[in-house]
């Protein structure tokens, strides 16, 4: 199974129905089968490099995605998981390039799973999986830090958390499985602080500490950005740490929801001999 990343830089779910047709396979496609790998993985969010929109050329055997000199199968037989992670750019402040109100948001939303389930559209899949993710906390601290250095659209933490909310109820419409990265980042940002236990060897007496900052001493990174900076780069973008823990969400969720694509088999790069 090869896992396919359709990002599109900047992009909120009002664009993406503009481009959702060239990247999702259709019945006819698939009916022909004339892709070189017999199922798929596809990504599609809005957090990430791809920007280009021409139209995607397809053939036989790959297809090209302008100017990123990527290739990637032009036609799949079949659909295995789709991901749909949209929400950040729509949350951005009113009169922002990327704002979208939240009710468009979340019929966007609804527009990208129908696609695949109703049997009236051309990408119709209905052994398709579908798995939603909500957007992420916001570090508003980091976000106007990068304003005052270069300008960046202000996304409130309350705003990401409403439309955080938004992509849960219309994956529970459509009784979709949804990971909750917005709940997942704030339960670990605001974890109590971890305690220590010291024992005094001689007479057997332990202690329990709250290890705390001192307050004579410079605040740290954390303290200055309230902690989101343990999983976010600028206060939006995802660092090494939250690329990590959303791929473990990702991967339990599809073991628990979907076991049979045992996504911790290991992963081959050459066919085995």
């Amino acid at each position: 199974m090869d896992v396919l990343n359709r990002g599109f830089a900047g992009f909120n779910t009002r664009q993406a129905r503009d481009v959702v047709h060239r990247v999702f396979p259709t019945t006819q496609r698939k009916a022909v089968g004339g892709g070189p790998l017999a199922s798929w993985v596809r990504w599609l969010g809005g957090n990430t490099s791809v920007t280009d929109t021409a139209p995607i050329s397809s053939s036989t055997t790959l297809s090209i995605w302008p100017s990123r000199n990527h290739n990637f199968p032009g036609d799949a037989r079949k659909l295995q998981l789709c991901i749909i992670f949209f929400g950040t750019n729509d949350a951005q402040d009113e009169g922002e390039h990327g704002h979208n109100p939240i009710s468009s948001y979340a019929e966007d939303l609804r527009y990208f799973v129908s696609l695949l389930r109703d049997p009236q559209s051309e990408h119709y899949s209905p052994d398709t999986r579908v798995l939603l993710i909500t957007p992420p906390a916001t570090g508003e601290r980091m976000i106007q830090a990068k304003k005052r250095t270069g300008g960046a659209p202000m996304i409130l933490n309350s705003a990401a958390k409403a439309y955080a909310e938004t992509a849960k109820q219309v994956a529970a419409e459509f009784d979709l499985p949804c990971v909750d990265l917005y709940t997942e980042i704030e339960a670990r940002v605001h974890a109590p602080k971890e305690r220590s236990v010291e024992t005094d060897e001689a007479n057997g007496n332990s202690t329990a500490t709250t290890n705390t900052a001192d307050a004579s001493q410079p605040a740290t990174i954390s303290d200055q950005y309230d902690g989101y900076d343990k999983f976010l780069i600028d206060g939006v973008h995802l660092n090494s740490a939250g690329n990590q823990l959303l791929y473990n969400l990702i991967v339990a969720k599809i073991k628990q929801t979907w076991p049979e694509l045992k996504p911790s088999a290991p992963i081959r790069a050459t066919p085995p001999r």
